[in-house]
């Protein structure tokens, strides 16, 4: 039985079929109506988002008002779905920039297959704006190739129920999920035959990928997910009792490490030896944290061969060359495997910082320390 058996347990069933239905598949990265403009998120649309998810009323149907932070969070999830598979969600704005909401595909780990995800701030309520915007990313995502589309409303929303009726969706069935029932409203589809192009990427401050002596530290793709969650169920998800929490957790975590990189130019990379996902490390910069750290995650297969050390080293380089000469990394006191890992480093701890209510010692890192370990073979650069 492998680590991360419980997540895959509870993956939906077809789940992989669909999944490799939309290899390729990619959507526009913006689309024009009569009254929007849907662009992927940008870090300028981070004030308009918080105040969406700052309402009690407006997030009532999906999971409730979260802080600055917490909006921050789902912005990432939301761009990493790009990252990940060329669509995802896109923020509604209009010919002067403001933003009205969101709407798009939405597919993580636990959905069966992509469903169409909207909603909107309550000035934009009331004047067809959902509408306009799912019934062209509907259209779209079928001349481009998508199978199917769904989205799942609870019985008493009755203002998605009008948006899903008036482009065409009607109820497939009732479903349970985390013990809340929902709708589950199907969009009609006649996909057209998908022209297959490459993902575009768009990062601008850290390189996409550092070939380093026996690693490479690369872009996250799909099939990092098994090892990615079975990587959580051994850190932070460890209390996760239930399989189907514990793969909601996974991953909209593993979608929000993507989409940092498209909002932030930097994140953590996916860590691979001979072909193999090992790990996370990156700069790791949550909506809530002072600024960029120096973040690391090894698989447990992993430990105790000097891949960590590897890997963090280089990426301490590149980011000095970068310009990126104060980082920090944020380490539990109790966790002594990484601050000897700090230490190899050439990081120096400097007090305690409180963050997400945890006490944690500061280790600054020094770019001479980590000169010794950096042996850069390859950078792909930013685009």
């Amino acid at each position: 039985m492998t680590a991360h058996a419980p997540f895959l347990s509870a993956m939906p069933a077809g789940r992989g079929a669909v999944e490799a239905a939309l290899d390729g598949i990619q959507m526009p990265r913006e689309i024009r109506t009569e009254r929007l403009i849907l662009s992927p998120f940008e870090m300028h649309h981070l004030n308009g988002f918080a105040e969406f998810w700052a309402d009690p009323d407006t997030t009532r149907f999906i999971g409730g008002p979260t802080d600055r932070a917490g909006a921050l969070l789902r912005m990432a999830r939301f761009s990493g779905l790009w990252r990940l598979y060329g669509f995802g969600t896109y923020a509604l704005s209009d010919e002067h920039g403001r933003l009205h909401g969101y709407a798009g595909l939405w597919f993580p780990h636990d959905w069966a297959e992509p469903e169409i995800a909207y909603g909107l701030l309550p000035a934009a309520r009331g004047k067809g704006i959902a509408q306009e915007a799912v019934r062209a990313i509907r259209s779209i995502a079928e001349a481009v190739g998508v199978p199917s589309l769904v989205s799942t409303i609870a019985p008493d929303n009755h203002g998605s129920r009008r948006v899903a009726g008036s482009v065409g969706a009607t109820i497939s069935h009732r479903h349970m999920i985390d013990l809340h029932e929902v709708d589950i409203w199907r969009y009609p589809m006649n996909p057209a035959e998908p022209e297959r192009e490459p993902l575009m990427l768009d990062s601008r401050v850290m390189p996409l990928t550092i070939t380093t002596e026996r690693l490479r530290l690369r872009q996250w793709h799909p099939a990092d997910f098994p090892r990615y969650a079975g990587m959580l169920a051994t850190t932070r998800l460890a209390g996760v009792k239930r399989p189907a929490a514990a793969l909601f957790e996974a991953s909209r975590s593993f979608m929000g490490l993507a989409g940092t990189w498209h909002l932030r130019g930097y994140g953590l990379y996916a860590v691979e030896h001979d072909g193999r996902f090992i790990g996370s490390v990156g700069l790791g910069h949550p909506g809530d944290w002072p600024g960029p750290e120096i973040a690391y995650s090894l698989t447990t297969d992993a430990r105790g061969q000097g891949f960590a050390t590897e890997a963090v080293a280089a990426v301490r380089a590149v980011a000095a060359e970068q310009g990126l000469n104060r980082l920090v990394s944020f380490i539990d006191p109790a966790n002594a495997r990484s601050r000897a890992l700090a230490r190899r480093v050439g990081a120096t701890a400097d007090g305690t910082i409180s963050l997400a209510g945890t006490q944690l010692e500061i280790w600054r890192h020094q770019p001479e320390g980590a000169a010794d370990h950096a042996r850069i073979l390859e950078l792909e650069p930013a685009l």
